[in-house]
């Protein structure tokens, strides 16, 4: 690992950390910044997802619960002017959806 990574690794570690401490006073960080970290975010697991990475989030899903979901897709859907009808369209005509084998929801 280059001492750029290292380096690299110790302020996501940080942005982490300070993210965490945030859920419970979320008023310490900036909405334009959170913003822009969430839409950074995003792109890269769209990147990584785009280049193998099909694992979705942890088992017990991170933390994030299931109306943090609703809401956080509900936004983005709007944001990008997205239906539903549309995402669920794409996943079809893609074959970009969780397969059998990676659904968390049901056992093996």
């Amino acid at each position: 690992m280059s001492g750029c990574e290292t380096s690299d690794s110790k302020t996501l570690e940080s942005a982490r950390n300070v993210l965490k401490a945030a859920l419970n006073q979320p008023h310490i960080v900036d909405n334009e910044v959170l913003r822009s970290i969430l839409s950074l975010a995003i792109r890269l697991y769209a990147a990584k997802a785009e280049a193998g990475m099909r694992t979705p989030l942890p088992a017990d899903g991170g933390g994030v619960t299931v109306d943090d979901t609703m809401l956080t897709v509900t936004d983005l859907l709007h944001a990008l002017n997205v239906q539903l009808f549309e995402l669920s369209m794409w996943q079809a005509m893609s074959g970009n959806c969780i397969a059998p084998h990676q659904r968390v929801d049901i056992s093996g």
